[in-house]
């Protein structure tokens, strides 16, 4: 009786960690080893796969011991207990220890997030984020191209989503605790620790909530997650967290970290935002890594330099000598870099980069510099109010150095007359790696911007003028790219090119916000995979975007309008999509040749002489919700069998609606007589709507006189799926020009006359 009555007089709480004391000594001895990895950081990033071998196995710990066995899963609900008792100025410490592992849980985020940031609980610990991880990562390896990205202006509005939801919570619960704590049911984290054991909805919104968080990465951790969102608010401090991730002055000019990091945390200008961090590491493996850091390159060429000149036969004083300079090298990225201007320091730009170390920023102040410029190291070349430079021919600027910044400068030509067909204002040599070319002017050129075989060079906000005097043919290209890894070329302005953007094998690329005019083809593809085209302007050109030998790309919200020829050409693309284009007053809209699983969804085809034209065995396409109107001919079909393309809209679609259901009673089909009379005699459209016209399309219908293969639409739409098709009509007043007379191909495409 003694023996329990001691055991009774002790307080619950240490009855409960008495009882799990042995989950509670390994859960503990689990905090500290993360800890352990994390202050080791720089040595396993070193090790990129023994970093990710330990950081999965972490992650899988986390996920199946800590949250499956232990239920270790800290919520919104404890935040708000803390604060709801500050009101009372009672902190409930019992209350807290009667849950171990949840109050060990909390000790380890006070303790880490002040020190190294929400990122390390969110990361490494969390069991839900765990089990997003690794689910993230097995559908990376199965499907490596099929993940949604929202456009960055939507992910920076929405990111602040979460600290709505959580103040929300918080304001709530001092009103009605009970009411808040329904409320922090937009967190899975109930669902996830009793093993779907609840109710039907819950276990649904767990299973959406999951899916989701796979196609569009940790979507529930970066835009819905109070708790995380909780986590994150210490960080707006300045000063927090106390210990920041390893970054060079160059990672602002590199780009790589930011192209890769998938949470989206790593800023343009190199520095990472620590309250969307997720502390994974992978930036700072790139950090160490020297086939892959611009930086590191660098001073690797430069050390093997060193150590050729300075060894002296092996002899004690040349390794002394080496081992100095390996010294000095390595904690010469702590010191700032240096800055030259070009007019005080030097009085060319030549001088200033021959003087120039890598990362040194160059400094040039208006005027008129005639000269040829050869850069071979990282440095950031920034022009002052747009100093000009000329040269009488041959290349203006040649980059061979990766990690190159030349930044707002105007390049012209002093004479025109004598340049050959390859002369280039800025050529980035095969090889280079982060290059950044943007805010530059080049007037009057040949070539604009050339790069061969370069790797993630960034071509962003120039403009680019060709010679207008020369016919299209003759001119060069405004960009032109041979080779390049994920080049990322946005918001250019390109006019009088040959071809404003031209790209050859040139995988993982993106190309957005570019306007090009009066060129021959304003964006031109030949065998680029994987890449994304969206909201680019095409204008006055022979061809709009000409899509060519391509699969698997994106090719969205484009404006293609008042082109000669074709709107958009896709010739031989495969397993693309092509939607939310406006493609207005071209000769043709859509051009399809042999290609083939494709998705054609919400364009708005428009005040075209031919809407859309499908050749050359281009079956198999998904056509579906575009919006076709007064094109002279809504579509010109010539394949071996009907084609069903449902659920568009046809503004010639000569039908009604009985059931009021938005569809239309009975299908669209293409290539019909009355197509045919509405193409060849305009003024015929007075009788569109009158019995004769409907009399001869089912006399049509009853006794064809050539059965022909038709696009056949089963589910016409009643109205226009894009309800500001006037507006755009007025804004883009556009039509189309005969520019083949009766409709005859360029005699270079394929398809000859129809």
């Amino acid at each position: 009786m003694n023996s329990l009555g001691q055991i009774l007089e002790k307080p619950l709480w240490v009855q409960v960690w008495q009882q799990k004391a042995l989950h509670i000594t390994v859960f503990f001895c689990f905090l500290l080893l993360i800890i352990v990895i994390i202050l080791l950081r720089d040595r396993l990033s070193k090790k990129r796969a023994l970093l990710n071998l330990i950081k999965y196995g972490v992650l899988t710990v986390s996920f199946v011991y800590v949250g499956i066995l232990l239920k270790a899963q800290p919520t919104t609900t404890n935040i708000i207990i803390i604060l709801n008792s500050l009101k009372e100025l009672k902190f409930p410490v019992g209350l807290f220890l009667l849950e171990p592992f949840i109050f060990l849980s909390f000790v380890f985020i006070f303790v880490t997030l002040f020190i190294w940031g929400r990122g390390v609980f969110c990361g490494w610990l969390c069991p839900y984020g765990a089990m997003l991880e690794l689910l993230n990562k097995i559908y990376e390896r199965i499907f490596p191209k099929f993940r949604i990205k929202l456009p960055e202006r939507v992910h920076q509005r929405l990111l602040y989503l979460k600290y709505f939801i959580f103040l929300t919570i918080v304001a709530v619960s001092f009103m009605s605790f009970i009411l808040s704590e329904y409320m922090t049911e937009v967190e899975p984290f109930r669902t996830f620790v009793l093993r779907l054991n609840r109710q039907w909805y819950f276990v649904l919104y767990f299973m959406i909530l999951t899916v989701g968080s796979v196609l569009l990465y940790r979507a529930f951790c970066r835009y819905l997650c109070p708790l995380g969102a909780a986590l994150s608010i210490p960080s707006f401090l300045r000063g927090i967290p106390l210990v920041k991730l390893k970054r060079y002055d160059l990672c602002g000019k590199c780009k790589i970290c930011e192209k890769t990091c998938t949470p989206q945390a790593v800023m343009p200008e190199g520095s990472i935002n620590t309250r969307e961090c997720l502390y994974c590491l992978d930036c700072q493996a790139n950090f160490w890594d020297e086939e892959l850091c611009p930086v590191l390159l660098k001073r690797k060429k430069k050390k093997d330099s060193e150590v050729f000149s300075d060894t002296g036969g092996g002899t004690v004083a040349g390794m002394l000598a080496v081992s100095v300079g390996i010294f000095l090298l390595f904690f010469s990225h702590q010191a700032d870099a240096k800055r030259l201007i070009v007019g005080v320091d030097t009085k060319t730009i030549s001088e200033a980069v021959a003087m120039a170390a890598d990362g040194d920023t160059i400094e040039v102040r208006p005027g008129i510099y005639r000269e040829r410029l050869r850069i071979d190291r990282a440095v950031f070349l920034k022009g002052i109010d747009n100093p000009v430079i000329t040269a009488p021919d041959g290349n203006i600027v040649e980059i061979s150095g990766s990690g190159v910044v030349m930044e707002g400068f105007t390049l012209k030509y002093e004479d025109t007359s004598g340049l050959s067909s390859t002369d280039t204002a800025i050529f980035i040599k095969k090889g280079a790696e982060g290059v950044v070319v943007r805010n530059n002017r080049m007037e009057r050129v040949m070539f604009g911007i050339w790069n061969i075989m370069g790797k993630d060079i960034v071509i962003e906000n120039n403009v680019v003028v060709g010679l207008k005097e020369l016919s299209r043919e003759k001119r060069g290209n405004c960009i032109n790219l041979t080779g390049t890894k994920r080049a990322h070329v946005t918001g250019n302005r390109l006019d009088y090119c040959r071809d404003g953007i031209y790209m050859e094998v040139c995988h993982d690329s993106t190309v957005t916000d570019n306007e090009i005019r009066n060129s021959r083809y304003s964006i031109h593809t030949m065998w680029v995979d994987r890449g994304e085209f969206s909201r680019n302007r095409a204008f006055g050109n022979l061809v709009g975007l000409a899509i060519m030998y391509t699969k698997r790309s994106e090719v969205k919200n484009n404006i293609s309008c008042g082109n000669q020829t074709h709107g958009i050409l896709l010739l031989q693309a495969v397993r693309s999509e092509i939607t939310d284009n406006i493609v207005i007053g071209n000769t043709k809209g859509i051009f399809l040749y042999n290609s083939v699983f494709n998705t054609l969804s919400s364009n708005l085809i428009m005040n075209n002489q031919l809407g859309i034209h499908n050749w050359g065995g281009s079956e198999d396409n998904e056509i579906k919700g575009n919006t076709f109107i007064n094109n002279e001919v809504q579509v010109k079909f010539v394949a071996g069998r009907d084609q069903y393309w449902d659920e568009n809209y046809w503004s010639d679609y000569i039908g009604w609606d009985m059931t009021g259901d938005g569809v239309g009673d009975f299908p669209y089909e293409s290539n019909t007589v009355v197509d045919y009379i509405l193409w060849r005699y305009p003024m015929s459209k007075v009788l569109f709507t009158s019995p004769a016209l409907q009399i001869l399309w089912v006399l049509e219908k009853q006794f064809p006189v050539i059965s022909v293969p038709k696009i056949v639409d089963r589910k016409p739409a009643m109205k226009p799926f894009h309800t500001r098709w006037k507006q755009l009509r007025q804004r883009y007043p556009y039509s189309a020009e005969r520019y083949y007379g009766d409709i005859e191909k360029l005699p270079h495409l394929p398809g000859g006359v129809y």
